[in-house]
């Protein structure tokens, strides 16, 4: 499931530096412009390094942090008991996770979420978090937002797994997002599609071919 996080890495910025840089990301990840705003949350978050492999949440422990991707690629997946791994979602640079649900809080989180590269996270409690942006009026607007963001993502890949084949589910998400696609390591994706990565490989090779 992935070592335990690092120590802080000494290429990070100082820590009123570091603060001031998570700025911008987080008025992006919040959809706000008003600089004095944004400025509330100053010190809200720290910065952690995860390296490739390691893990930002084991499955089965309690959600407690809220992050946010400055750099890298993190994956969501379930671990089977026999040990076998389902990616359920990747999220880049921009994302803000958190849990969005009282039950997702309070209970034993159902899956896990680890670094598939060398990951730049800003995080913070999610209860201070929570408390930070409800003062502010901004934390059920964000929650319901992407609560309803969520929903459609998974009622999307739902259709996806049940009526396309596996080529059509590929090239959709090479179409909607290529970066991404070119991005995950071949059996990471393949897991994600719902394919074998032998299966997936072939359909590579036959779009490579044009076929």
């Amino acid at each position: 499931m992935g070592a335990s996080p690092p120590a802080m890495d000494k290429a990070l910025p100082r820590c009123t530096e570091r603060a001031a840089a998570s700025g911008p990301l987080l008025m992006r990840a919040l959809q706000i412009e008003d600089r004095d705003t944004a400025a509330l949350f100053d010190g809200l978050l720290a910065a952690r390094i995860y390296e490739k492999g390691e893990t930002l949440l084991r499955q089965g422990e309690i959600w407690k942090q809220a992050f946010l991707i400055e750099q890298g690629l993190v994956r969501m997946h379930v671990v089977r008991g026999d040990g076998k791994e389902f990616n359920k979602n990747f999220h880049a640079e921009g994302a803000l996770i958190f849990p969005l649900t009282h039950e997702m809080e309070s209970q034993a989180s159902l899956f896990a979420i680890s670094a598939l590269e060398r990951t730049v996270a800003w995080q913070a409690r999610v209860e201070d978090f929570r408390t930070a942006l409800s003062a502010q009026g901004m934390w059920e607007p964000l929650r319901a937002r992407l609560l309803a963001g969520l929903v459609t993502q998974k009622l999307q890949r739902e259709h996806d797994l049940l009526v396309l084949d596996g080529g059509a589910r590929y090239r959709q998400l090479c179409a909607s997002q290529p970066s991404l696609a070119a991005r995950i390591p071949l059996f990471q994706l393949a897991s994600f599609l719902g394919l074998t990565d032998v299966s997936l490989s072939r359909i590579r090779r036959r779009i490579k071919a044009g076929r």
